[in-house]
């Protein structure tokens, strides 16, 4: 395994960048004076000696369900899932040590211990951190992490629902019209949006974009076909 590369956005805020092979989520990374806060886990075996070094205080909140954004929070075997057969770095793959994992809807299967989170919660360590529910057309139970009113990360909640290979992907209206409003309430001025090459965008043109999507739908359809995410 070698070490991922982590990036740093400001003093409080680095991320490691995501991969394609296996797909794997970008993973936050926050400085509070007391603890280290992760938004997302990733997938990616290069992230393993990084997850397995945090101090068991480290308190983790998952974007969503899909396993790209939460594989190492749970035990697996060589030949599951991303895993192939003749894996040999360990005979098992242990849960990545921590106490605290914070989560929205439809992940029980991945964090059964996790805390749900069905309205926005604060936490102050010297920043304040804000975990906020939000509706996203691409996943239920997404989460948003804001820090001091300034950065937020998005995960993919402002992506499309993905399509089933013979289906365009998709956007619900009235929950894209719901994420636009959302996020023009929060005072967040930066963002970063998993799986994107350019992994911190302006608060203000994301919303351009998604706007942009919103103002193209069809009265008569609940649904706006897109051929690819926000990016």
């Amino acid at each position: 395994m070698s070490k991922p590369d982590i990036i740093k956005i400001d003093d409080i805020i680095s991320y490691i960048p995501c991969v394609e092979h296996p797909l794997s989520s970008d993973i936050g990374i926050i400085k509070g004076e007391k603890h280290t806060y992760l938004f997302d886990v990733g997938s990616s075996f290069d992230d393993l000696d990084f997850l397995y070094g945090l101090p068991e205080d480290t308190i983790i909140i998952v974007s969503h369900f899909h396993r790209d954004h939460t594989w190492w929070l749970t035990k697996h075997y060589p030949g599951e899932g991303e895993m192939l057969p003749d894996d040999t770095i360990s005979l098992t793959y242990k849960p990545i040590p921590t106490e605290t994992v914070y989560a929205g809807s439809h992940i029980a299967h991945y964090t059964p211990q996790a805390t749900l989170v069905t309205k926005p919660i604060t936490i102050y360590d010297g920043i304040k951190l804000d975990i906020i529910p939000l509706r996203s057309s691409h996943a239920r139970g997404s989460l948003a992490l804001m820090i001091n009113d300034d950065f937020i990360f998005l995960g993919d909640a402002t992506y499309p629902c993905l399509g089933n290979g013979k289906e365009p992907d998709y956007y619900n209206v009235q929950l894209l019209k719901d994420q636009i409003d959302q996020l023009k309430s929060l005072p967040a001025t930066r963002c970063g949006l998993s799986h994107d090459r350019h992994f911190v965008r302006p608060m203000k043109v994301v919303l351009r974009q998604l706007e942009g999507v919103y103002n193209n739908r069809d009265p008569k359809s609940p649904y706006i076909h897109f051929s690819s995410p926000i990016k």
